[in-house]
């Protein structure tokens, strides 16, 4: 691929309209001289009055001046309609991938702190869950702020896009950031550092139980903080592929033709000079601001006017980073206690009214956050003292062993009469109790 500026006040530069190496001018000016040549050719002979009957019949004398200037800038328009419809697809693709890598990292950051909620329960969790989440939110934000430098070229600025607090980092981690992008051995991609950074944040604090949450789950963060990397990937292919140098150098070079041919074009055909000057002005002022626009919208990152707002959108992460460590992060919505549970009534509510025309001055507060705390001791209370049941007194073993004999014995004799019935052997008379 050929890099070439597309800096300057001229709608080309010296090396895009001068640069033969992979150029397709000369190539073209080969094959368009032949017929230029015939074409010069013919015009000698009919014009010449020897053979001016040809002329007449293949009917040239019809084709005015304006129909071969309009013939002349139809292949110029059709390139710089191209270029402008490649310019703006890739100025709309910029801004959407970057809204896209913001949402995707914040959607990660934001699932991550409210998996972390649960460890805020336990009382001695408390300070690893709060060193979590003040480094996950500091790494969130430098990680945006290096992808934007990165795709801005302004990686080796002084100074970069505003972080939220990078220097309460752990000096080992900022010696390694450093080290990453500075050591010339090493030339680590700094992006790529912090998303291993942040995986392994993830993976410690999973197994140290800050993050009480399955592990089909957690992966779900990952799948979203690698999405932002791939958004950021397409970044940076706008920011790297040009277009294409040999549809440049060609428009470039049509311009030159369009600027020369114009006035001569329009000085024949304008009996005024005031018509000649503003039907050359008009088209040219056309053609160029074209060009410019199609340059000034092909590369979207950086810090010209007509760039995206990179510091705006750093801000916004700034603003959402710092929501995720807010106090009421850990607040859990419910329902009023007013609140209907029947389908009927919360069809009527239905309102056009935002959430701070309901609010109560004197009622609804934002709850604080709950914060586990030491459980107090309770005192004990004395448990009461039970009555004792009364007992009867318990009979003798002489007449429990007569009942249980008598019992027996009585169902002896009932299986007896059962079995003399049946057989017909015996009567019930020859059966006495005892």
């Amino acid at each position: 691929m050929i890099l070439y500026s597309n800096e300057g006040v001229l709608p080309f530069g010296s090396r895009l309209f001068c640069q033969c190496h992979g150029s397709v001018v000369l190539k073209a000016l080969l094959f368009a001289l032949l017929p230029a040549v015939a074409a010069a050719c013919l015009s000698y002979v009919t014009y010449s009055g020897e053979y001016g009957e040809i002329r007449d019949q293949a009917g040239t004398d019809t084709v005015n001046a304006s129909q071969l200037w309009g013939a002349l800038s139809a292949t110029l328009v059709f390139l710089l309609g191209f270029r402008s419809n490649k310019a703006y697809q890739r100025f709309w693709d910029g801004t959407t991938l970057l809204h896209q890598m913001w949402g995707e990292w914040f959607d990660a950051a934001s699932c991550l702190v409210a998996f972390s909620s649960l460890a805020m329960r336990e009382a001695g969790k408390i300070h690893a869950v709060n060193d979590f989440r003040h480094t996950l939110v500091r790494l969130f934000s430098l990680i945006h702020a290096s992808a934007l430098d990165e795709i801005s070229h302004a990686e080796n600025a002084e100074e970069g896009y505003p972080t939220l607090d990078i220097g309460n980092l752990d000096q080992s981690s900022l010696a390694y950031l450093k080290m990453c992008k500075f050591d010339q051995e090493l030339n680590f991609n700094r992006v790529e550092v912090i998303v291993h950074m942040l995986q392994t944040l993830v993976v410690h604090h999973q197994d140290s139980g800050v993050l009480k949450i399955p592990p089909p789950i957690l992966s779900r963060v990952f799948q979203t903080l690698s999405r932002g990397q791939v958004n950021l990937a397409n970044c940076k292919k706008i920011t790297s592929t040009l277009f294409p140098f040999p549809y440049a150098q060609m428009i470039a070079v049509l311009l030159v033709c369009y600027m020369i041919m114009t006035p001569v074009v329009m000085g024949c055909l304008c009996e005024k000079a005031h018509w000649a000057f503003i039907f050359t002005l008009l088209p040219v002022f056309g053609t160029c601001s074209l060009n410019y626009i199609s340059r000034e919208l092909e590369m979207p990152f950086g810090q010209d006017y007509n760039d995206l707002p990179l510091l705006e959108f750093q801000e916004h992460m700034n603003k959402s980073m710092l929501m995720l460590i807010h106090k009421e992060v850990d607040h859990v919505p419910h329902t009023s206690e007013k609140c209907p549970h029947d389908f009927d009534d919360c069809k009527r509510g239905i309102s056009t009214k935002r959430p701070r025309h309901f609010l109560d001055p004197q009622g609804d507060k934002p709850v604080p956050k709950q914060v586990a705390q030491e459980p107090k001791q309770v005192p004990k209370l004395p448990e009461p003292v039970k009555a004792p049941e009364p007992q009867l007194p318990a009979p003798s073993s002489l007449e429990q062993k007569i009942a249980s004999l008598e019992s027996a014995i009585h169902n002896i004799t009932q299986v007896l009469v059962e079995c003399a019935d049946r057989l017909g052997t015996c009567t019930c008379a020859n059966v006495r109790p005892i």
